[in-house]
């Protein structure tokens, strides 16, 4: 896209390659709230500890997504979230997962790697399916 057209593209238009930063606020907020009802329920269900657990990866697989939100429209985009979510879901379910509080620096490098997982294995589908 040229200069000229990115005036014209709004901040979440899904063929922009330009993202804005309120976009990106927005965005964290919209996961920030779509995960905490999930780790309530889980939390309610099962334990504190699955349920905070299964909160970050929900809020961790909607960026993924959103991260790669240009690709919507391929069936196979969603296959992938979906196989990332039932992933997701057995070892959330089948690891035991502490009740204890851990601070948010002792959990920055597990989200780090599950996003890193995210992305990649979408990155990997889209280069495979593209071929």
């Amino acid at each position: 896209m040229g200069e000229e057209n990115r005036e014209n593209v709004k901040p979440t238009d899904a063929s922009s390659d330009h993202i804005s930063p309120t976009a990106v606020k927005i965005w964290a907020v919209v996961a920030l709230l779509l995960s905490l009802p999930v780790a309530s329920i889980v939390g309610h269900y099962l334990d504190p500890g699955r349920g905070r657990a299964a909160g970050v990866a929900f809020g961790l697989l909607l960026g993924g997504g959103l991260a790669f939100r240009n690709l919507i429209r391929h069936p196979w985009f969603w296959m992938s979230i979906a196989a990332l979510a039932i992933i997701h879901a057995v070892l959330i379910i089948f690891v035991p997962w502490s009740n204890r509080s851990l601070p948010a620096p002792e959990l920055w490098p597990i989200g780090i790697a599950d996003f890193a997982a995210i992305c990649g294995f979408i990155k990997l589908t889209e280069k495979v399916m593209t071929r």
